[in-house]
């Protein structure tokens, strides 16, 4: 199982954050359950989309699996009634029948069919038809035994060993029907169609047997005298089978009901959910797969009840904007859509890897070379969105991945590009002056005094924070309070990182962070270019490259990525969240 993605979503806690996805298209599946959303039946019966087809092999491989345990379970049935015989026979020793009296050798049989039914579903790959075949054979074959094993007992009191009367015969009959068929109901799958008529067939050779045994087990001047007693025990068992079909039927469409509800809420669109790997403000992320590629694929849901008329669209412009970067260390989208029930989605591909933070949770502070070798990766993704006129505006360690692609190790996705703002055609009303998005211990000074002036060079800062956060395993600015951080990125300078770490940072390297840091945007590099030119020409020795990056991951791959998923289950984030807060609305409310 890959790592769990969380920063595929950029852990945007605040609603005012929450990012719009595409707003057409693809009929998909809503994962009710786990998003908070109505599945509606009406409303999915009067869509106009087909249903994406269940995975065969695993409906194949649950009904044989169902089947043989169901097997299990009778052989376990027959077995206690087979001990519940010799119990008796034990007490009444005069009443052992001899070895080939029919009931022992019919009751061996029920053993034995049931017995086959489990073995034969256990071993080898049996088609879906053969699986039914085997079920509907385990049941009514089972039934038939049993009915006749009755019979037998009931036509020599002499050598009962179940029964004092043909009255508790029948009874026996009654109970073993409805054992079987109603344990039969719930633990095979099957449509409530295919369950009724096997149950009525069942209980139909039970009836028959309890009429039987009532004809060969009552006295014959019994039967004279009242020739309507042995219709009188079939309709008394007529009875119990009604119920028990009823029981059936009723257990075998809720269940399957809710095995089709739970396969149809962990569907979208061609997409099937597998895990929930991260949920915030902006979204819910699960690994998934598609239904027919069978392509890994981490899925990012805008859910019904944060699908505000300005969430919508930022989550559509997210996914309009990511998609049109095809640099290879920008995460690759691959479809979006919108379901019957208005949840919005998008696919793109799942990266088993750990995030810049989780990394330095595991190792601490990285060396120079290999920081100089992460962040040139990150600058060639933004070099290409920058020049595109798009400033991604949530640079930070949570969104920006480290794994092994391609057989690349150390290969670097830049993620999350829901706060992304379009510099050409900027949409007003999705960043509106005096709206500070972003993430606290990364923003730059002029998000802070006018977020309408974010450009290129807002990223770079970012950048900065980051170069410094890797090699020292520090914030730049720490503080209790949002206000406390925020006036630091104001009015502070970055401590010199050789007071926050003892590895020897190069100067050259060193100032380039600096320079990024700087508090107006004119002092940083002039572009993400201008700081890969920058970082190339530190001299750092040893070097950092894919090839010094292999030894890394076969050492440290495995516990690495073991340590961010054990991070992930209990829920933890490291680091700081990304926050919405409408400074104009503050200002209004505190006058």
């Amino acid at each position: 199982m890959g790592v769990q993605v969380l920063a595929q979503i950029g852990m945007c806690h605040s609603p005012a954050m929450q990012n719009p996805s595409p707003a057409t298209s693809d009929a998909g599946r809503v994962p009710a359950a786990r998003l908070g959303v109505t599945l509606g039946s009406s409303a999915v019966a009067s869509a106009d989309w087909s249903a994406v087809p269940g995975d065969p092999e695993a409906g194949r491989a649950l009904l044989s699996k169902r089947v043989a345990y169901c097997g299990r379970v009778f052989f376990l049935l027959s077995l206690a009634f087979y001990v519940r015989n010799v119990a008796l026979i034990t007490i009444m020793e005069s009443s052992w029948p001899p070895l080939g009296h029919p009931a022992l050798v019919l009751h061996l049989l029920a053993l034995l069919v049931a017995l086959g039914q489990w073995l034969s579903c256990r071993r080898g790959s049996r088609s879906v038809a053969q699986l039914h075949a085997i079920d509907a054979g385990g049941l009514l074959g089972s039934m038939a035994l049993y009915g006749a094993l009755t019979i037998a007992e009931a036509s020599g009191f002499e050598h009962a060993v179940a029964v004092e009367s043909a009255g508790a015969e029948v009874m026996l009959v009654a109970l073993i029907m409805m054992s079987f068929v109603v344990t039969r109901a719930i633990i095979v799958p099957a449509a409530a169609q295919r369950t009724l008529a096997l149950s009525a067939a069942a209980c139909a050779i039970c009836t028959a047997a309890a009429y039987g045994v009532a004809q060969v087990g009552f006295p014959a001047d019994a039967l004279a005298e009242r020739p309507w007693l042995a219709l009188n025990q079939a309709l008394y068992v007529a009875m119990w089978a009604i119920f028990t079909v009823t029981i059936s039927t009723i257990a075998a469409r809720v269940i399957h009901g809710l095995k089709e509800r739970v396969r149809e809420a962990n569907e979208v669109g061609q997409y099937r959910l597998e895990e929930k790997i991260g949920e915030g403000g902006m979204g819910v992320v699960y690994r998934a797969s598609h239904a027919l590629l069978r392509r890994p694929t981490a899925l990012k849901l805008l859910p019904v009840e944060r699908a505000g008329e300005q969430s919508i669209r930022r989550f559509e412009q997210e996914v309009q904007l990511t998609s049109a970067l095809s640099h290879p260390n920008t995460i690759a989208i691959f479809d979006f859509g919108r379901t019957p029930d208005g949840v919005f989605y998008y696919a793109m591909e799942y990266l088993d890897g750990m995030t810049f933070e989780e990394l330095v949770a595991y190792q601490g502070a990285l060396p120079p070379a290999r920081v100089i070798h992460l962040l040139k990766q990150v600058l060639g993704a933004l070099a290409e969105a920058h020049t595109l006129g798009l400033v991604h505006r949530d640079i930070k360690p949570a969104n920006l991945m480290v794994c092994t692609r391609g057989r690349i190790a150390d290969h670097v996705k830049v993620l999350d590009f829901g706060l992304v703002k379009q510099e050409r055609a900027l949409t007003v009303e999705l960043s509106a002056a005096g709206a500070l998005l972003g993430t606290p211990a990364y923003l730059p000074p002029e998000a802070l005094l006018d977020p309408k002036s974010v450009d290129a060079r807002s990223d770079l800062y970012a950048v900065g924070a980051v170069g410094y956060f890797l090699l020292s395993g520090t914030l730049v600015f720490e503080g209790g309070t949002l206000l406390e951080v925020c006036a630091k990125h104001l009015h502070n300078q970055p401590d010199p990182l050789s007071q926050r770490t003892s590895q020897a940072i190069p100067a050259a390297l060193e100032l380039a962070i600096l320079q990024c840091l700087s508090k107006q945007p004119e002092q940083r590099p002039a572009s993400a270019g201008e700081l890969i030119r920058m970082l190339e020409e530190v001299a750092v020795t040893p070097g950092w490259s894919a090839r010094e990056a292999d030894p890394w991951w076969q050492e440290h791959g495995e516990r690495a990525l073991r340590a961010a998923r054990a991070g992930h289950r209990q829920g933890s984030s490291s680091g700081p969240l990304t926050v919405g807060v409408d400074l104009r609305q503050r200002a209004a409310s505190l006058r």
